[in-house]
Protein backbone atom coordinates (compact mmCIF):
# COMPACT_ATOMS: atom_id res chain seq x y z
CA UNK A 1 0.00 0.00 0.00
CA UNK A 2 2.87 2.16 0.87
CA UNK A 3 4.43 1.51 -2.38
CA UNK A 4 0.89 1.81 -4.23
CA UNK A 5 0.70 5.56 -2.52
CA UNK A 6 4.42 6.36 -3.56
CA UNK A 7 3.59 5.63 -7.47
CA UNK A 8 0.38 7.42 -7.43
CA UNK A 9 2.66 10.66 -5.89
CA UNK A 10 4.81 10.53 -8.86
CA UNK A 11 2.51 9.83 -11.40
CA UNK A 12 3.50 6.09 -12.28
CA UNK A 13 0.12 4.69 -12.42
CA UNK A 14 1.17 1.14 -14.32
CA UNK A 15 2.98 0.85 -10.90
CA UNK A 16 0.30 2.21 -8.39
CA UNK A 17 -2.00 -0.75 -10.33
CA UNK A 18 0.44 -3.46 -9.55
CA UNK A 19 0.75 -2.62 -6.03
CA UNK A 20 -2.88 -2.12 -5.29
CA UNK A 21 -3.83 -5.28 -6.64
CA UNK A 22 -1.22 -6.80 -4.75
CA UNK A 23 -2.79 -5.66 -1.71
CA UNK A 24 -6.15 -6.60 -2.71
CA UNK A 25 -4.64 -10.20 -2.65
CA UNK A 26 -3.96 -9.97 1.20
CA UNK A 27 -7.09 -7.58 1.68
CA UNK A 28 -9.97 -9.72 -1.00
CA UNK A 29 -12.88 -8.18 0.54
CA UNK A 30 -11.63 -4.84 0.15
CA UNK A 31 -12.72 -4.58 -3.59
CA UNK A 32 -12.10 -0.91 -4.13
CA UNK A 33 -8.18 -1.84 -4.52
CA UNK A 34 -9.12 -3.67 -7.17
CA UNK A 35 -11.55 -1.22 -8.54
CA UNK A 36 -8.49 1.64 -8.55
CA UNK A 37 -5.88 -1.00 -9.37
CA UNK A 38 -7.89 -1.42 -12.73
CA UNK A 39 -8.89 2.61 -13.09
CA UNK A 40 -5.06 2.79 -12.60
CA UNK A 41 -4.02 0.46 -15.15
CA UNK A 42 -6.40 1.82 -17.68
CA UNK A 43 -4.74 5.44 -17.20
CA UNK A 44 -1.17 3.50 -17.79
CA UNK A 45 -2.56 2.19 -21.17
CA UNK A 46 -2.71 -1.62 -19.70
CA UNK A 47 -6.23 -2.39 -20.77
CA UNK A 48 -5.55 -6.15 -20.02
CA UNK A 49 -4.63 -5.71 -16.81
CA UNK A 50 -8.03 -3.21 -16.32
CA UNK A 51 -10.10 -6.01 -17.39
CA UNK A 52 -8.41 -8.53 -14.59
CA UNK A 53 -8.41 -6.25 -12.00
CA UNK A 54 -11.83 -4.94 -12.58
CA UNK A 55 -13.48 -7.99 -13.36
CA UNK A 56 -11.65 -9.17 -9.79
CA UNK A 57 -13.77 -6.62 -8.24
CA UNK A 58 -17.15 -7.25 -9.75
CA UNK A 59 -16.71 -10.94 -8.04
CA UNK A 60 -17.24 -9.35 -4.34
CA UNK A 61 -19.12 -6.18 -5.83
CA UNK A 62 -21.87 -4.67 -8.22
CA UNK A 63 -19.26 -2.76 -10.50
CA UNK A 64 -21.02 1.08 -10.89
CA UNK A 65 -22.15 2.57 -14.32
CA UNK A 66 -18.92 4.36 -14.75
CA UNK A 67 -16.78 1.36 -14.10
CA UNK A 68 -19.24 -0.61 -16.26
CA UNK A 69 -18.09 1.73 -19.13
CA UNK A 70 -14.39 1.93 -18.08
CA UNK A 71 -14.56 -2.36 -18.35
CA UNK A 72 -15.96 -1.72 -21.72
CA UNK A 73 -13.44 0.74 -22.86
CA UNK A 74 -10.59 -1.49 -21.93
CA UNK A 75 -12.04 -4.56 -24.02
CA UNK A 76 -12.79 -2.50 -26.55
CA UNK A 77 -9.13 -1.31 -26.54
CA UNK A 78 -8.16 -5.17 -26.71
CA UNK A 79 -10.16 -5.62 -29.29
CA UNK A 80 -12.76 -7.38 -28.18
CA UNK A 81 -15.90 -5.21 -29.70
CA UNK A 82 -18.55 -7.62 -28.65
CA UNK A 83 -17.75 -7.92 -24.71
CA UNK A 84 -17.08 -4.28 -25.09
CA UNK A 85 -20.74 -3.57 -26.52
CA UNK A 86 -22.37 -6.07 -24.38
CA UNK A 87 -21.14 -4.34 -21.30
CA UNK A 88 -22.40 -1.24 -22.55
CA UNK A 89 -25.77 -2.28 -23.21
CA UNK A 90 -25.90 -3.91 -19.70
CA UNK A 91 -24.42 -0.39 -18.26
CA UNK A 92 -27.55 1.55 -19.82
CA UNK A 93 -30.39 -1.05 -18.29
CA UNK A 94 -28.44 0.16 -14.84
CA UNK A 95 -28.90 3.95 -15.51
CA UNK A 96 -29.19 6.18 -18.30
CA UNK A 97 -26.08 6.92 -20.00
CA UNK A 98 -24.54 9.05 -22.02
CA UNK A 99 -21.38 7.82 -22.12
CA UNK A 100 -22.65 4.59 -22.84
CA UNK A 101 -24.61 5.47 -25.80
CA UNK A 102 -21.93 7.59 -27.39
CA UNK A 103 -19.48 4.91 -27.01
CA UNK A 104 -22.41 2.46 -28.21
CA UNK A 105 -23.17 4.77 -31.49
CA UNK A 106 -19.45 5.19 -32.44
CA UNK A 107 -19.53 1.40 -32.09
CA UNK A 108 -21.98 0.52 -34.49
CA UNK A 109 -20.84 3.85 -36.76
CA UNK A 110 -17.57 1.98 -36.99
CA UNK A 111 -19.53 -1.20 -38.37
CA UNK A 112 -21.65 0.58 -40.78
CA UNK A 113 -24.23 -1.11 -38.36
CA UNK A 114 -26.78 2.55 -39.22
CA UNK A 115 -30.20 1.24 -37.91
CA UNK A 116 -28.03 0.33 -34.43
CA UNK A 117 -26.22 3.32 -34.74
CA UNK A 118 -29.33 5.62 -35.24
CA UNK A 119 -31.09 3.80 -31.85
CA UNK A 120 -28.05 5.02 -29.61
CA UNK A 121 -27.80 8.55 -31.19
CA UNK A 122 -31.37 9.40 -30.65
CA UNK A 123 -31.62 7.73 -27.17
CA UNK A 124 -28.47 10.25 -26.33
CA UNK A 125 -30.18 12.53 -27.59
CA UNK A 126 -33.19 12.01 -25.60
CA UNK A 127 -30.69 12.34 -22.41
CA UNK A 128 -28.90 15.31 -24.07
CA UNK A 129 -31.07 17.57 -26.13
CA UNK A 130 -28.56 20.61 -26.15
CA UNK A 131 -25.97 18.87 -27.65
CA UNK A 132 -26.65 20.25 -31.42
CA UNK A 133 -24.64 18.21 -33.61
CA UNK A 134 -26.46 15.48 -32.62
CA UNK A 135 -29.64 16.68 -35.19
CA UNK A 136 -27.51 16.95 -38.08
CA UNK A 137 -25.78 13.84 -37.42
CA UNK A 138 -29.27 11.78 -36.83
CA UNK A 139 -30.63 13.41 -39.94
CA UNK A 140 -27.93 12.22 -42.02
CA UNK A 141 -28.31 8.84 -41.44
CA UNK A 142 -31.75 8.82 -41.53
CA UNK A 143 -31.38 10.49 -45.05
CA UNK A 144 -29.29 7.33 -46.17
CA UNK A 145 -32.07 5.08 -44.88
CA UNK A 146 -35.43 6.45 -44.63
CA UNK A 147 -35.04 10.31 -46.16
CA UNK A 148 -38.59 11.43 -44.92
CA UNK A 149 -37.70 10.87 -41.07
CA UNK A 150 -34.33 12.95 -41.80
CA UNK A 151 -36.48 16.12 -42.17
CA UNK A 152 -37.85 17.07 -38.62
CA UNK A 153 -34.03 16.44 -37.48
CA UNK A 154 -32.63 18.45 -40.73
CA UNK A 155 -34.66 21.58 -39.69
CA UNK A 156 -33.67 21.70 -36.05
CA UNK A 157 -30.01 21.11 -36.89
CA UNK A 158 -30.65 24.67 -39.37
CA UNK A 159 -32.19 26.69 -36.34
CA UNK A 160 -30.13 25.69 -33.77
CA UNK A 161 -26.75 24.23 -35.40
CA UNK A 162 -24.79 26.80 -36.84
CA UNK A 163 -21.90 24.81 -37.88
CA UNK A 164 -23.96 22.15 -39.99
CA UNK A 165 -27.00 24.66 -40.70
CA UNK A 166 -26.17 25.47 -44.69
CA UNK A 167 -25.52 21.51 -45.18
CA UNK A 168 -28.68 20.55 -43.58
CA UNK A 169 -30.36 23.10 -44.96
CA UNK A 170 -29.01 21.95 -48.62
CA UNK A 171 -30.01 18.25 -47.46
CA UNK A 172 -33.51 19.28 -46.22
CA UNK A 173 -34.63 20.95 -49.50
CA UNK A 174 -33.09 18.24 -51.45
CA UNK A 175 -35.05 15.51 -49.34
CA UNK A 176 -38.12 18.10 -49.48
CA UNK A 177 -38.66 18.59 -53.08
CA UNK A 178 -38.00 14.68 -54.05
CA UNK A 179 -40.39 13.66 -51.78
CA UNK A 180 -42.71 15.43 -54.62
CA UNK A 181 -42.93 12.47 -56.50
CA UNK A 182 -43.71 9.89 -53.91
CA UNK A 183 -41.62 7.27 -55.24
CA UNK A 184 -39.09 6.43 -52.04
CA UNK A 185 -36.20 4.92 -54.30
CA UNK A 186 -35.53 8.15 -56.15
CA UNK A 187 -35.72 10.29 -52.78
CA UNK A 188 -33.19 8.16 -51.38
CA UNK A 189 -31.25 8.41 -54.65
CA UNK A 190 -31.87 12.33 -54.39
CA UNK A 191 -30.48 12.31 -50.78
CA UNK A 192 -27.52 9.84 -51.72
CA UNK A 193 -26.42 12.22 -54.11
CA UNK A 194 -26.52 15.40 -51.68
CA UNK A 195 -24.83 13.54 -49.24
CA UNK A 196 -21.84 12.47 -52.03
CA UNK A 197 -21.81 15.92 -52.87
CA UNK A 198 -21.02 16.98 -49.41
CA UNK A 199 -18.46 14.35 -48.70
CA UNK A 200 -20.46 11.33 -46.96
CA UNK A 201 -19.71 9.14 -49.08
CA UNK A 202 -20.11 6.00 -46.82
CA UNK A 203 -24.10 7.27 -46.25
CA UNK A 204 -24.66 7.70 -49.77
CA UNK A 205 -23.86 4.52 -50.72
CA UNK A 206 -25.84 3.28 -48.05
CA UNK A 207 -28.83 5.11 -49.87
CA UNK A 208 -27.99 4.12 -53.24
CA UNK A 209 -28.26 0.51 -51.92
CA UNK A 210 -31.21 0.74 -50.39
CA UNK A 211 -32.72 2.18 -53.97
CA UNK A 212 -31.82 -0.72 -55.79
CA UNK A 213 -33.24 -2.72 -52.62
CA UNK A 214 -36.55 -1.05 -53.15
CA UNK A 215 -36.66 -0.63 -57.09
CA UNK A 216 -33.95 -3.87 -58.56
CA UNK A 217 -34.28 -2.44 -62.00
CA UNK A 218 -33.26 1.42 -60.87
CA UNK A 219 -30.15 1.88 -63.26
CA UNK A 220 -29.18 4.95 -62.19
CA UNK A 221 -28.96 4.35 -58.35
CA UNK A 222 -26.79 1.13 -59.46
CA UNK A 223 -24.81 3.81 -61.28
CA UNK A 224 -24.18 6.00 -58.45
CA UNK A 225 -23.70 2.87 -56.09
CA UNK A 226 -20.60 1.83 -57.80
CA UNK A 227 -19.40 5.35 -57.98
CA UNK A 228 -19.62 5.70 -54.19
CA UNK A 229 -17.92 2.37 -53.75
CA UNK A 230 -15.06 3.33 -55.53
CA UNK A 231 -14.84 6.81 -53.61
CA UNK A 232 -15.20 4.80 -50.38
CA UNK A 233 -12.52 2.17 -51.22
CA UNK A 234 -9.83 5.11 -52.14
CA UNK A 235 -10.76 6.90 -49.05
CA UNK A 236 -10.13 3.85 -46.90
CA UNK A 237 -7.43 3.10 -49.38
CA UNK A 238 -9.54 -0.74 -49.57
CA UNK A 239 -7.32 -3.83 -51.57
CA UNK A 240 -10.62 -4.36 -53.16
CA UNK A 241 -9.19 -4.50 -56.83
CA UNK A 242 -12.70 -3.91 -57.99
CA UNK A 243 -14.77 -1.97 -56.29
CA UNK A 244 -17.85 -0.61 -57.47
CA UNK A 245 -17.32 -2.42 -60.57
CA UNK A 246 -20.41 -5.36 -60.25
CA UNK A 247 -22.90 -2.30 -59.57
CA UNK A 248 -21.26 -0.29 -62.66
CA UNK A 249 -21.89 -3.37 -64.45
CA UNK A 250 -25.55 -3.98 -63.70
CA UNK A 251 -26.36 -0.40 -64.52
CA UNK A 252 -24.98 -1.13 -68.57
CA UNK A 253 -26.95 -4.12 -67.90
CA UNK A 254 -30.48 -2.73 -67.21
CA UNK A 255 -30.05 0.39 -69.41
CA UNK A 256 -27.30 0.49 -71.83
CA UNK A 257 -27.96 3.66 -72.66
CA UNK A 258 -28.29 5.56 -69.36
CA UNK A 259 -26.18 8.77 -69.19
CA UNK A 260 -25.11 8.29 -66.02
CA UNK A 261 -23.93 4.37 -66.10
CA UNK A 262 -22.19 5.61 -69.19
CA UNK A 263 -20.76 8.33 -67.36
CA UNK A 264 -19.83 6.50 -64.18
CA UNK A 265 -17.60 3.17 -66.30
CA UNK A 266 -16.20 5.87 -68.28
CA UNK A 267 -14.86 7.22 -65.23
CA UNK A 268 -13.79 3.73 -63.76
CA UNK A 269 -11.88 2.76 -66.56
CA UNK A 270 -10.16 6.17 -66.38
CA UNK A 271 -9.03 5.29 -62.78
CA UNK A 272 -7.76 1.69 -64.09
CA UNK A 273 -5.57 3.59 -67.22
CA UNK A 274 -7.38 2.19 -69.65
CA UNK A 275 -7.89 4.83 -71.48
CA UNK A 276 -9.86 3.66 -74.64
CA UNK A 277 -12.15 1.80 -72.38
CA UNK A 278 -12.68 5.26 -70.79
CA UNK A 279 -12.82 6.78 -74.23
CA UNK A 280 -15.70 4.16 -75.73
CA UNK A 281 -17.45 4.68 -72.48
CA UNK A 282 -17.70 8.66 -72.32
CA UNK A 283 -18.50 8.72 -76.45
CA UNK A 284 -21.35 6.66 -75.85
CA UNK A 285 -22.69 9.12 -73.05
CA UNK A 286 -22.20 11.93 -75.28
CA UNK A 287 -24.45 9.77 -77.66
CA UNK A 288 -27.38 9.51 -75.83
CA UNK A 289 -26.85 13.55 -74.34
CA UNK A 290 -24.67 15.69 -77.01
CA UNK A 291 -25.62 18.81 -75.09
CA UNK A 292 -23.36 18.76 -71.81
CA UNK A 293 -20.14 20.20 -71.71
CA UNK A 294 -19.48 18.34 -68.75
CA UNK A 295 -19.05 15.08 -70.68
CA UNK A 296 -16.69 16.61 -73.31
CA UNK A 297 -14.53 18.28 -70.49
CA UNK A 298 -14.42 14.97 -69.06
CA UNK A 299 -13.83 13.12 -72.64
CA UNK A 300 -11.54 15.61 -73.28
CA UNK A 301 -9.18 14.90 -69.50
CA UNK A 302 -9.37 11.09 -70.91
CA UNK A 303 -7.94 11.98 -74.36
CA UNK A 304 -4.93 14.09 -72.59
CA UNK A 305 -4.40 11.33 -70.79
CA UNK A 306 -3.87 8.70 -73.67
CA UNK A 307 -1.46 11.66 -75.64
CA UNK A 308 -4.33 12.33 -78.10
CA UNK A 309 -3.52 15.95 -77.55
CA UNK A 310 -5.76 17.76 -80.99
CA UNK A 311 -8.73 15.54 -80.02
CA UNK A 312 -8.24 16.62 -76.73
CA UNK A 313 -7.91 20.42 -77.42
CA UNK A 314 -10.67 20.06 -80.16
CA UNK A 315 -13.37 18.47 -77.05
CA UNK A 316 -12.41 21.34 -74.58
CA UNK A 317 -13.02 23.72 -77.55
CA UNK A 318 -16.53 21.86 -77.90
CA UNK A 319 -17.35 21.97 -74.21
CA UNK A 320 -16.74 26.00 -74.28
CA UNK A 321 -19.10 26.07 -77.49
CA UNK A 322 -21.94 24.19 -75.36
CA UNK A 323 -21.39 26.82 -72.21
CA UNK A 324 -20.02 29.97 -73.82
CA UNK A 325 -20.83 31.91 -70.36
CA UNK A 326 -19.37 29.27 -68.01
CA UNK A 327 -15.82 30.03 -66.72
CA UNK A 328 -14.93 26.87 -65.48
CA UNK A 329 -14.55 25.44 -69.26
CA UNK A 330 -12.39 28.05 -70.38
CA UNK A 331 -10.47 27.05 -67.06
CA UNK A 332 -10.10 23.33 -67.86
CA UNK A 333 -8.98 23.97 -71.14
CA UNK A 334 -5.98 26.58 -69.62
CA UNK A 335 -5.33 23.91 -67.12
CA UNK A 336 -5.14 20.92 -69.84
CA UNK A 337 -2.46 23.45 -71.89
CA UNK A 338 -0.57 23.88 -68.49
CA UNK A 339 -0.15 20.55 -67.51
CA UNK A 340 0.84 19.16 -71.00
CA UNK A 341 2.48 22.22 -71.81
CA UNK A 342 1.74 23.21 -74.95
CA UNK A 343 0.84 26.42 -76.25
CA UNK A 344 1.20 28.58 -73.24
CA UNK A 345 0.90 31.88 -75.17
CA UNK A 346 -1.36 30.87 -77.49
CA UNK A 347 -3.71 28.93 -75.81
CA UNK A 348 -3.43 28.84 -72.17
CA UNK A 349 -3.11 32.61 -71.86
CA UNK A 350 -6.29 33.55 -73.88
CA UNK A 351 -8.30 30.54 -72.00
CA UNK A 352 -7.79 31.90 -68.57
CA UNK A 353 -7.75 35.48 -69.32
CA UNK A 354 -11.92 34.97 -70.61
CA UNK A 355 -12.21 32.79 -67.33
CA UNK A 356 -11.60 35.87 -65.77
CA UNK A 357 -12.76 38.61 -68.03
CA UNK A 358 -16.38 36.36 -67.39
CA UNK A 359 -15.71 35.89 -63.19
CA UNK A 360 -13.20 38.57 -61.91
CA UNK A 361 -13.79 36.39 -58.61
CA UNK A 362 -13.27 33.01 -59.68
CA UNK A 363 -10.27 31.59 -57.62
CA UNK A 364 -9.81 28.84 -59.94
CA UNK A 365 -9.41 31.27 -62.80
CA UNK A 366 -7.51 33.41 -61.22
CA UNK A 367 -5.38 30.88 -59.92
CA UNK A 368 -4.50 29.30 -63.34
CA UNK A 369 -4.05 33.21 -64.33
CA UNK A 370 -1.26 32.80 -61.91
CA UNK A 371 0.24 29.43 -63.24
CA UNK A 372 0.68 31.20 -66.73
CA UNK A 373 2.19 34.04 -65.44
CA UNK A 374 5.14 31.59 -63.95
CA UNK A 375 4.99 29.72 -67.26
CA UNK A 376 5.65 32.88 -69.04
CA UNK A 377 8.05 34.18 -66.63
CA UNK A 378 6.31 37.72 -65.38
CA UNK A 379 6.94 36.46 -61.92
CA UNK A 380 4.80 39.70 -60.43
CA UNK A 381 1.91 39.17 -62.50
CA UNK A 382 1.76 35.47 -61.49
CA UNK A 383 2.39 37.19 -57.22
CA UNK A 384 -0.64 39.65 -58.03
CA UNK A 385 -3.20 36.64 -59.66
CA UNK A 386 -2.48 34.59 -56.94
CA UNK A 387 -2.87 37.03 -54.16
CA UNK A 388 -6.30 38.07 -55.58
CA UNK A 389 -7.24 34.18 -55.74
CA UNK A 390 -6.41 34.00 -52.04
CA UNK A 391 -8.67 37.23 -51.27
CA UNK A 392 -11.65 35.54 -53.31
CA UNK A 393 -11.21 32.33 -51.59
CA UNK A 394 -8.83 31.93 -48.64
CA UNK A 395 -9.11 28.12 -48.50
CA UNK A 396 -8.22 27.36 -52.01
CA UNK A 397 -4.60 25.18 -51.82
CA UNK A 398 -3.42 25.61 -55.11
CA UNK A 399 -2.80 29.51 -54.81
CA UNK A 400 -0.75 28.76 -52.02
CA UNK A 401 1.41 26.54 -53.99
CA UNK A 402 2.10 28.93 -57.00
CA UNK A 403 2.33 32.35 -54.82
CA UNK A 404 4.87 30.31 -52.92
CA UNK A 405 6.77 29.27 -56.21
CA UNK A 406 6.38 32.89 -57.26
CA UNK A 407 8.01 33.84 -54.53
CA UNK A 408 10.80 31.95 -55.41
CA UNK A 409 11.53 33.62 -58.55
CA UNK A 410 11.57 36.64 -57.34
CA UNK A 411 14.00 35.89 -54.70
CA UNK A 412 12.09 36.64 -51.70
CA UNK A 413 12.66 33.27 -49.62
CA UNK A 414 11.38 34.38 -46.55
CA UNK A 415 7.82 35.04 -48.61
CA UNK A 416 8.35 31.72 -50.30
CA UNK A 417 8.83 29.61 -47.17
CA UNK A 418 5.76 31.38 -45.57
CA UNK A 419 3.28 30.55 -48.11
CA UNK A 420 4.77 27.19 -48.96
CA UNK A 421 4.52 25.70 -45.74
CA UNK A 422 0.90 27.13 -44.99
CA UNK A 423 -0.22 24.59 -47.43
CA UNK A 424 0.62 22.18 -44.33
CA UNK A 425 -2.04 24.37 -42.41
CA UNK A 426 -5.35 23.73 -44.93
CA UNK A 427 -7.14 20.71 -45.69
CA UNK A 428 -5.01 20.65 -49.64
CA UNK A 429 -5.28 18.02 -52.12
CA UNK A 430 -2.44 15.17 -52.04
CA UNK A 431 -0.84 16.73 -55.38
CA UNK A 432 -0.73 20.05 -53.58
CA UNK A 433 0.67 19.12 -50.37
CA UNK A 434 3.18 17.10 -52.46
CA UNK A 435 4.64 19.73 -54.74
CA UNK A 436 4.66 22.30 -51.75
CA UNK A 437 6.69 19.98 -49.88
CA UNK A 438 8.32 19.04 -53.42
CA UNK A 439 9.70 22.95 -53.69
CA UNK A 440 10.77 23.32 -50.09
CA UNK A 441 13.13 20.08 -49.95
CA UNK A 442 14.84 22.01 -53.69
CA UNK A 443 14.82 25.60 -52.92
CA UNK A 444 14.84 25.27 -49.04
CA UNK A 445 16.78 21.77 -48.06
Amino acid sequence: MVNAYRSISAGDWGAASQDLAEAARYYPWRYELNLQAGRYAYEAGEAQAAIEYLEQASKVTSLSVDDLILLGDAYHQTGDENMAEAIWKHSTQLGETDQAYERLADLYLGRKDYASALGSLQKLLALKPSETPLYYQIGTLFAASDPEKALPYLIQAVEVDPTHARQAQDLYDKIRTATLFDQPAYTLLIAGRQLASMGEWEFATSAFHRATELQPGYADAWAFQGEARQQVARLESASNADPGKAELDMAIKLDPSSILANTFMGIYWERQEDYAQAQHYLERAIVYNPKDPYLYSELGNILSKAGDLPTAKSTYEQAIQLAPQDPLFYCLLAEFALEQQIQIRELALPAARQAVSLDPDHARALDDMAQVMLMLEDYHSSERFALKALQTEPGYAPAYLHLGTAYVFLEEPEQAKRWLNLVKTIQAEPWVSFQAQRMLDYYFP
